[in-house]
């Protein structure tokens, strides 16, 4: 039914934050429209929650959020894995002490206790994520998520929270702000993207991973084809194929056409 799979990241990918690119652009969009037009499923894989992932203009045919921890398909979840709740429990329990603030994730609704943290405020804002799909943490009823995302004002908090939870979760620092995302050993977009791949049935040679982060090194160890944008963490170059231009040199269309797929 379906040529390939193209899966985008979002941070870094499609907009960038740093360049004050907040939405994909013009030539993206047209990009994207053509993937589908050519027979592709256009995939959005971020580690983001669904929730707080912004009107993109692209018609995507399915998500994979949270690092890969949940995964969906014309709108059937694929896939849908949370963290064990002592793990959450222990991670919210030691906030105070290891002077961290977090956010819960789910996909509806995420649950955190930064709403006085300046530090957090800032970096909602950063990202372009609107605060109203985040509750405090007292009004969850039970304590779960798909992933966290953690936010510290120091490298010193990054390192401590890293030996606390050491074998427990991974956390994988974002490039350009003090904050972190925070996953249960074993969880990554590949999770998510190998679910999805089989599910759809598309030819493994056929698929494709656009991205920056180190959070897109099993996502495109997953695929056959891994692309890295412009600006990228160092360790994807031992995992791509090819490295393309940045959002502002319209790196994805660029990408698209170099494996002729537009």
């Amino acid at each position: 039914m379906y040529k390939g799979i193209v899966f985008f990241d979002y941070d870094g990918t499609l907009v960038d934050e740093s360049a004050k690119i907040y939405r994909p652009t013009e030539m993206t969009l047209k990009t994207t429209e053509q993937l589908r037009e050519n027979g592709y499923l256009i995939m959005l894989a971020t580690g983001r929650a669904k929730c707080y992932v912004p009107d993109t203009g692209i018609k995507f045919d399915g998500v994979i959020a949270s690092n890969g921890a949940y995964a969906e398909l014309n709108g059937d979840i694929i896939y849908n894995n949370t963290v064990k709740y002592e793990y959450v429990k222990e991670l919210v329990d030691r906030a105070d002490e290891l002077k961290y603030t977090y956010v819960l994730e789910n996909q509806d609704l995420c649950y955190t206790n930064g709403f006085h943290n300046k530090h957090f405020m800032d970096t909602l804002k950063f990202f372009d994520i609107n605060e109203r799909n985040f509750r405090p943490v007292e009004e969850i009823d039970r304590l779960r998520a798909n992933k966290m995302f953690l936010t510290y004002e120091s490298d010193d908090v990054f390192d401590a929270v890293s030996r606390e939870f050491r074998g427990k979760f991974v956390l994988g620092k974002h490039r350009t702000n003090m904050s972190c995302d925070c996953d249960p050993v074993g969880n990554t977009k590949g999770c998510g993207i190998t679910k999805i791949i089989e599910f759809a049935g598309v030819p493994a040679e056929n698929t494709y991973a656009i991205g920056d982060g180190i959070n897109d090194l099993d996502m495109m160890k997953n695929v056959s084809h891994g692309i890295a944008m412009g600006s990228h963490a160092k360790a994807l170059e031992n995992v791509c194929g090819y490295i393309t231009g940045t959002v502002s040199d319209e790196g994805i269309t660029n990408a698209m056409k170099h494996y002729r797929l537009i």
